[in-house]
């Protein structure tokens, strides 16, 4: 993992932190189902036939999360300020 940990490395290739604020590039136009996917499916962007995550997100320690914990974090997402930042996509191991 690089120094501010968001970018990560490994047999996948490179991968990187999502933008988790309300922004359009990060949680901005997800619904709590999509937010609920990620969470407990490792669904990418909580669309249902979507990629699974990669790390460094642990989505696997919160597939038995409750419902009103995910809603807690969701909506506490929700509040954050917005930041503008595109997260670059994944680059496979074999483009590096």
């Amino acid at each position: 993992m690089n120094q501010d940990l968001t970018a990560f490395v490994g047999p996948w290739g490179v991968s990187y932190a999502a933008n988790l604020t309300p922004y359009d590039t990060g949680m901005g136009t997800w619904t709590f189902q999509q937010f609920k996917r990620a969470m407990v499916e490792g669904k990418y962007k909580g669309q249902e036939n979507a990629r699974m995550l990669l790390p460094p997100m642990p989505w696997q320690n919160f597939k038995d999360i409750k419902d009103e914990d995910l809603k807690a974090m969701y909506f506490y997402f929700k509040s954050l300020p917005p930041v503008a930042n595109v997260v670059p996509p994944v680059k496979p191991l074999k483009d590096l």
